[in-house]
C-alpha cells in the first residue's frame, strides 16, 4: 500500500476519537493533536488492543516561547505498515503533571522519568519516579528547557539513589560498578543472590551523560550532523543517516541514487564489524578464545576496509545532510565484495565448529531468557526481539534510502523450509541471539552482494532555501542494535528547536534486570553481552 493508503487506513479507525482529536497528515505520520489530554489513557488503550501499536518514544518540548506552554507527543509504530502515528497533547506551565500511561505501555515509565529529569513535568499516576540521568543535578534544574543555558554554572548535589532492598536467610547483595575493571563505560549493577543464583538487579546509568540534545540547540544543522555520530561511536552510519533522514524530510530533499547506495554500504559494513565483534565477545565470556580470536580478527579486517574506505575505522565523516561526503569508485566496491567473500568463508567455517562444540552450545542454550510478552511490554528492538520472533527490523518494515530498491537471492522451498524450523527453536534465550545475529550477518552480506554497480548522478544535493521554522520531520535507521529514531524541530535560522533522540539501547537496556533472573552470577557477564547494550548510546 502507499503512504496515502495506509494514513487513510488508520485514519478511519480513529474516527470513534473525532470529537477529541485534530488531524495532521504528513508523508508516513499521522498526527493526532489531542484536545483534552485525560483521553490519551483511553485512546493508547485502542492503539495497543485494536491497531496493535507500539510506543516508540515520548518526545517533550519545551514551546513557550511559542505561547504554547510544553508539548508532549507520544509517537507510535506498526510492526505491519510504515506508519507512525504522533499523539501531541500541550501542558500548560503553570501545571507540572502529564498524564502517564505505564499501565498500558510499561515501557513508558523511562520516558516518564527522563521528562521529569529534563523538563521538571511529573507523571501524575507516578508521583515517586525515581531520577533516570541527572544523578548530580539539583532539583530545580532542568536542562531542556529553554531558560536553561549551556553556560550556566550547575552546583553539585548529590543525592541518595534508593535501591530496592531484598531481604531474607542466605540473601546477600554484589554491587558492580559504575568503574569497571575494563575499558566499558560506567554503570552500576546492584545484584541480590541466594547461593550463586540470582534473585533480582537494579541497574543505573546515565554516568555518560554528554547533553547532546542540549548541545544541538546551539550548533548549526551541518555541525549537528557531526555530533551525532558521537552518540555512540560503534553506530556513527546508522545515527548519522537518522539524522540527515529528519532534516530532509523537513527540507524535501531527494537526494542522489549514488549517495543512497553508499549510505546502505557504510551501514551494512558497520553492521557487519560490530556483529563480528559481539559474537567474539559471547565466546570470550564463555571461555572459548580460539573461536572469539578468530572472530575478532574477521572484525579487525572489516574495520582495515573501512579505514581504506573512508578514511575513518569506524566510518566517522561519511554522511551529510543532502547525500554523503565519502566517494567510492568501481576498485572499491570490487574490494569491498572481495573481502566480504573471504571473511565469509573463514565466518562460516567457524560458524560449522561452534555448532559441533557441545560445551559452547550448552553455555548458551536456556542462559538469559526473555518472554515474548515482556519484550512486546519493554519495547524491545533489533536482535533483542528478533531473538523471539518479533520482527522490528527498521529497514523492512518502514523502508528507507535504497533499501526498497534491493533485489535479494531468492532462498529455495528448501531454505525457507529449513529456516523456519530453526526459528521454531528460538526460545529468547543467549543462543537464540547468537542464531539471530548470524542470520542478521548474512542478510547484510547478501545486501551488499546485491549492489554490483553504483549509479553516478552524485553524491549530495544542498538545501537552498531557509527551512519553515518550527517544522518537524522524524528521521530512523536500522543500526546493528536496533531501530533509532531521531526527531528535529527546526528553529529560526535553520537552527535546532528541539532534538530528540530514542537510540535502540535506551529501548533494550531495561530487560538487562529481567534476563539474569535465576541464573547464575557467573553467566552474567554473557547474557549482558548478548544483548549488546551501549552505555554512551543510552546515556546521551
Amino acid at each position: 500500500m502507499s503512504h496515502r493508503e495506509i494514513i487513510k487506513k488508520y485514519h478511519s479507525k480513529l474516527e470513534k476519537f473525532d470529537s477529541d482529536i485534530k488531524k495532521l497528515e504528513n508523508n508516513n505520520e499521522l498526527h493526532l493533536v489531542l484536545n483534552d489530554p485525560s483521553k490519551l489513557h483511553e485512546l493508547c488503550k485502542f492503539l495497543k488492543k485494536d491497531l496493535d501499536l507500539r510506543l516508540l518514544t515520548i518526545i517533550c518540548c519545551d514551546e513557550r516561547k511559542l505561547n504554547h506552554g510544553f508539548k508532549i507527543r507520544h509517537v507510535f509504530g506498526s510492526d505491519v505498515d510504515d506508519f507512525f502515528l504522533f499523539v501531541t497533547s500541550s501542558i500548560d506551565e503553570s501545571h507540572h503533571y502529564f498524564p502517564s500511561i505505564h499501565d498500558v505501555f510499561p515501557s513508558s515509565i523511562l520516558y516518564e522519568r527522563e521528562i521529569n529529569d529534563m523538563f521538571g513535568l511529573m507523571a501524575k499516576e507516578n508521583p515517586n519516579i525515581k531520577p533516570l540521568i541527572l544523578h548530580d543535578f539539583p532539583n530545580d534544574v532542568f536542562p531542556l528547557r529553554k531558560d536553561f543555558k549551556l553556560s550556566d554554572d550547575v552546583k553539585r548535589y548529590s543525592k541518595q539513589f534508593e535501591f530496592t532492598p531484598i531481604t531474607g536467610e542466605g540473601v546477600c547483595e554484589i554491587p558492580v560498578g559504575p568503574i569497571h575493571a575494563g575499558i566499558i563505560e560506567p554503570g552500576h549493577f546492584r545484584f541480590s543472590v541466594l547461593g550463586e543464583t540470582i534473585i533480582n538487579l537494579e541497574t543505573r546509568l546515565g554516568y555518560a551523560h554528554k547533553g547532546i540534545e542540549k548541545l544541538a540547540e546551539s550548533m548549526s544543522i551541518n555541525d549537528v550532523v557531526f555530533l551525532s555520530e558521537r552518540i555512540s561511536g560503534d553506530e556513527s552510519v546508522a545515527n548519522s543517516i537518522a539524522f540527515c533522514q529528519a532534516i530532509e524530510k523537513i527540507a524535501q530533499l531527494t537526494i542522489p541514487q549514488k549517495a543512497e547506495q553508499l549510505r546502505l554500504l557504510f551501514a551494512e559494513l558497520e553492521r557487519i564489524y560490530n556483529h563480528f565483534g559481539t559474537l567474539g565477545g559471547i565466546l570470550t565470556d564463555v571461555g572459548f578464545p580460539y573461536g572469539a580470536s578468530r572472530l575478532n580478527i574477521l572484525k579487525e579486517q572489516i574495520m582495515q576496509l573501512n579505514e581504506r574506505l573512508s578514511g575513518s575505522r569506524i566510518l566517522f565523516g561519511i554522511n551529510q545532510i543532502g547525500g554523503v561526503k565519502t566517494n567510492m569508485t568501481d576498485k572499491m566496491l570490487i574490494d569491498i565484495h572481495s573481502v566480504l567473500d573471504d571473511a565469509f568463508q573463514i565466518f562460516e567455517k567457524i560458524f560449522d565448529l561452534l555448532k559441533s562444540n557441545s560445551s559452547v552450545m550448552d553455555r548458551l542454550r536456556n542462559t538469559g531468557i526473555i518472554e515474548k510478552q515482556m519484550v512486546r511490554d519493554f519495547g524491545l528492538v533489533g536482535i533483542s526481539s528478533r531473538c523471539i520472533g518479533i520482527e522490528t527490523d527498521a529497514r523492512q518494515t518502514h523502508p528507507y534510502g535504497y533499501y526498497p530498491s534491493i533485489n535479494l537471492k531468492q532462498k529455495t522451498p528448501r531454505e525457507i523450509m529449513e529456516h523456519q524450523v530453526e526459528l521454531q527453536k528460538r526460545i529468547g534465550d543467549v543462543l537464540s541471539r547468537f542464531m539471530s545475529r548470524v542470520d542478521d550477518l548474512r542478510q547484510s552480506k547478501d545486501i551488499i552482494d546485491s549492489i554490483t554497480a553504483l549509479k553516478d548522478d552524485g553524491l549530495s544535493v544542498s538545501i537552498d532555501d531557509e527551512l519553515t521554522p518550527y517544522s518537524s520531520g522524524l528521521g530512523y535507521a536500522e543500526s546493528h542494535r536496533g531501530e533509532t529514531l531521531h526527531w528535529i524541530m527546526i528553529g529560526e535560522h535553520n537552527s535546532i528547536f528541539r532534538y530528540k533522540i530514542r537510540t535502540p539501547s535506551f529501548s533494550n537496556w531495561p530487560i538487562i534486570e529481567h534476563a539474569v533472573l535465576n541464573n547464575i552470577v557467573a553467566d552474567f557477564p554473557v547474557i549482558n553481552k548478548s544483548f549488546d547494550f551501549s552505555y554512551s548510546g543510552n546515556d546521551l
